[in-house]
């Protein structure tokens, strides 16, 4: 129950943050443009640190998607698994028909 609660307000948490990201933002800035303007050695101390096969199929389709994608996806994620939680119960005051 308290589970599926937090659960619940990480998805609440992380679909506001997409919203805020895709309205504050330029549009179409991908992750990697945002992580550039944060920090732009950040980038190639990432690239050094990861095996070649990490950097090119792991890291780099991350980096070319959207800014808001990544937070939206993880809130919808949460959001399904708090409703997960939630499938088959029934709420304590609901009676059952005889």
């Amino acid at each position: 129950m308290i589970a599926s609660r937090i659960l619940a307000t990480f998805a609440a948490l992380f679909l506001v943050t997409a919203v805020a990201i895709a309205a504050l933002t330029p549009f179409g800035m991908t992750l990697g443009q945002g992580l550039m303007l944060m920090d732009s050695g950040w980038l190639t101390w990432m690239q050094k640190q990861s095996p070649s096969w990490g950097w090119n199929w792991l890291e780099l389709p991350f980096l070319l998607r959207p800014l808001w994608l990544i937070p939206a996806g993880i809130g919808l994620i949460c959001a399904g698994a708090a409703a997960s939680l939630n499938f088959g119960r029934a709420s304590p005051s609901r009676r059952k028909r005889s």
